[in-house]
């Protein structure tokens, strides 16, 4: 963290190479969102329109697996970051999910409920991000191997029963409905519309949060920091 930053009541949240990761990943979703739901709902005129406004069937079939093949190449370079940069690795440990998260989510229910007037305190992530994030992994990892299968469909009935490739299907469409509903209503509400970082959270931009939005939303990481000198 620079001087600049402490200065200016700057923390870092998130690396470089995280926010483009994260760029990557919110626009291939969105494609793929949007290339497979018209795909999905076909006989919708607003499906319709947005295939003749990529061209028709065959391109819009392209224009998919491209970004398909993207995202599943976003997916393993994530996983190597993750598991073996110097940036990655505190990262993955601290969005383990505990006994404490489960315990946060509770604590967090009796507080919305009236039951508690404490409301759980978090270190750099919170039940809600550890969730979103394993979450959309294992969205991601389910979204890839039923496109894959159904994108070699003759070959995989080679070795699957149709009524395995008929599922795919199944799980395929849906959990690719899951992730755009994730996506784009909790995912985007808690990050950038919620009251404490309205309109936008600029982390996801810059990589820096206030060290007061810290204090207030994440206590204990703010404690830590403070601790160690960083703020």
């Amino acid at each position: 963290m620079s001087h600049a930053d402490l200065a200016a009541g700057k923390v870092i949240r998130m690396s470089l190479l995280f926010r483009v990761q994260h760029l990557f990943l919110t626009v291939l979703l969105t494609v793929l969102a949007i290339t497979g739901f018209a795909l999905m709902y076909h006989e919708n005129s607003l499906a319709q329109w947005i295939i003749r406004l990529e061209g028709g069937v065959h391109n819009r079939g392209i224009v998919h697996r491209i970004a398909a093949v993207l995202l599943m190449a976003n997916l393993v370079y994530h996983v190597f970051y993750m598991l073996l940069s110097r940036e990655g690795k505190p990262e993955l440990r601290q969005l383990f999910i505990g006994r404490q998260d489960i315990d946060d989510f509770l604590q967090s229910l009796r507080y919305n409920l009236g039951m508690s007037k404490e409301y759980p305190r978090f270190g750099k992530y919170g039940y809600k991000e550890k969730f979103q994030y394993w979450g959309a992994s294992v969205g991601i990892v389910l979204i890839s191997v039923t496109g894959l299968m159904l994108w070699a469909e003759e070959f995989s009935m080679v070795f699957f029963p149709k009524l395995v490739l008929d599922l795919a299907i199944i799980i395929h469409g849906y959990q690719g409905l899951l992730g755009f509903v994730l996506l784009y209503l909790w995912h985007i509400y808690n990050v950038h519309l919620h009251p404490s970082v309205f309109p936008m959270n600029p982390s996801w931009i810059t990589g820096k949060v206030s060290a007061e939005w810290l204090r207030e939303e994440h206590p204990l990481e703010y404690e830590k920091l403070k601790e160690e000198g960083l703020l």
